[in-house]
């Protein structure tokens, strides 16, 4: 019954945000390293990336995790993510493992984890290999910052990439007194190691994010501004987490 909620509350949720889209809907977040060892949770994303102009389309993506402790070290997660760009279409499966290996204490307020991914995806678009290195520092008066770098390898006979790429995401966050939490996230894509693509030809998103939750549900919503000239102006996030 837990299953049926959430997934009508998910296709409500759509209903309320649709029509809004990008070239590649980033869909992704700034990870966080710490790890509820009851944590055995659900979660549905939708990200859409408006066209900036009538000869283009907007761009959607979806995706349906299912994430499960272990214990406050370990903690692995499925994901399935699936697009619509004219037809809707399966995207990638992908499996992850996080590591928890530094938590905070008393005397110092930073928490930090390694996550692995393996990313397959179905025809001959390449599988992807990635390290996530994910930091926290929980900050005084409920403020949060969050920055995680990570390397990705694309491998198999098909890949188009031969070197790591590199991606950095950060967060800046408040929680209010009455539990909502606001701040402003950014995400970049900077393109191969050793080979930076110029400013405007990297994947670079900044904009404000809020987050909360009403009783069971987690939820965030997410603005992102393109900052570079390879990606679309406007990009909407929206996620919800229902614990199992």
């Amino acid at each position: 019954m837990k299953l049926i909620y959430l997934l009508v509350f998910c296709v409500q949720s759509l209903l309320i945000i649709t029509h809004l889209p990008i070239a590649q809907a980033n869909i992704s977040g700034v990870m966080g390293p710490n790890i509820n060892p009851n944590d055995r949770s659900i979660q549905f994303r939708s990200a859409v990336t408006l066209a900036d102009d009538s000869s283009q389309q907007d761009n959607w993506a979806y995706r349906l995790h299912y994430q499960h402790a272990f214990n406050d070290t370990f903690r692995a997660r499925i994901v399935m993510q699936y697009r619509d760009r004219n037809n809707f279409e399966y995207d990638f499966f992908r499996t992850e493992l996080l590591f928890n290996f530094k938590k905070a204490s008393a005397n110092d307020n930073w928490s930090s984890a390694l996550r692995f991914d393996l990313r397959t995806r179905r025809g001959s678009r390449p599988e992807e290999f990635a390290v996530n290195w994910g930091n926290q520092w929980d900050l005084n008066d409920g403020y949060r910052m969050r920055a995680t770098i990570i390397l990705g390898k694309q491998i198999g006979g098909s890949r188009q990439l031969n070197g790591i790429t590199v991606q950095t995401r950060a967060s800046f966050s408040r929680k209010l007194e009455n539990g909502l939490r606001v701040g402003m996230q950014m995400l970049n894509q900077h393109g191969e190691a050793g080979h930076f693509s110029s400013f405007d030809e990297q994947g670079l998103y900044l904009g404000p994010a809020v987050s909360g939750s009403f009783g069971d549900f987690k939820y965030e919503f997410r603005y992102l501004k393109g900052l570079s000239s390879a990606v679309r102006d406007h990009n909407v996030f929206f996620r919800v987490t229902r614990s199992l």
